[in-house]
């Protein structure tokens, strides 16, 4: 495994690790602030979105790797 699939793991790990972490949070605030839960599960799905980026490799050029 090449450096940069290397960091994609260990990004991708961590990224899903915080999500949990978020999810968590979320669910601790609803009973307290309605709004700010709504504000965490945004931030839940833009960490879903970010990892499932970090899942898909980015496509290689090859017409202009010259």
């Amino acid at each position: 495994m090449d450096s940069i699939d290397e960091r994609r793991v260990n990004l991708r790990r961590t990224t899903h690790d915080l999500n949990d972490t978020v999810f968590e949070l979320g669910s601790k605030v609803a009973p307290i602030s309605p709004e700010a839960a709504r504000a965490i599960d945004r931030a839940h799905t833009a960490l879903f979105e970010a990892w499932t980026y970090l899942c898909t490799p980015p496509e290689e050029d090859d017409d202009h790797a010259h």
